[in-house]
């Protein structure tokens, strides 16, 4: 019985298609910046939350968060007119910690008055 499809061209297909969407993959998952800054750190990973909020109840009750601890954000209790300290967030170890800690942190707790 002779065969309507070529099996070794169909393979060959396949595995370029493959490689493409792999490499299209890749390059988009490099895209990630680095580092961002609170505004964008607040907004894209912690549901919209305000700076106040999380320099409290993320960088103060986790100290492992700062970087001098081993973490993953830079001058995490910036003060105002001291210099350019600027808070930074290096992107893929907080993805990570945030994943790992999710459901530890109260997302609805109130900041005291």
């Amino acid at each position: 019985m002779e065969q309507l499809i070529n099996s070794n061209a169909l393979t060959k297909l396949v595995k370029q298609q493959v490689a493409e969407e792999v490499q299209e993959i890749l390059k988009q998952e490099s895209i990630e910046p680095r580092t961002i800054g609170m505004k964008e750190f607040c907004r894209d990973f912690c549901h919209g939350k305000g700076e106040q909020w999380v320099r409290l109840f993320i960088f103060d009750e986790y100290p492992e968060t700062d970087i001098k601890n081993g973490g993953w954000v830079l001058n995490p209790r910036r003060i105002p007119g001291h210099g350019k300290q600027k808070t930074s967030i290096l992107v893929k170890p907080a993805r990570k910690w945030l994943d790992e800690h999710e459901r530890e942190i109260d997302w609805n707790e109130p900041i005291p008055k």
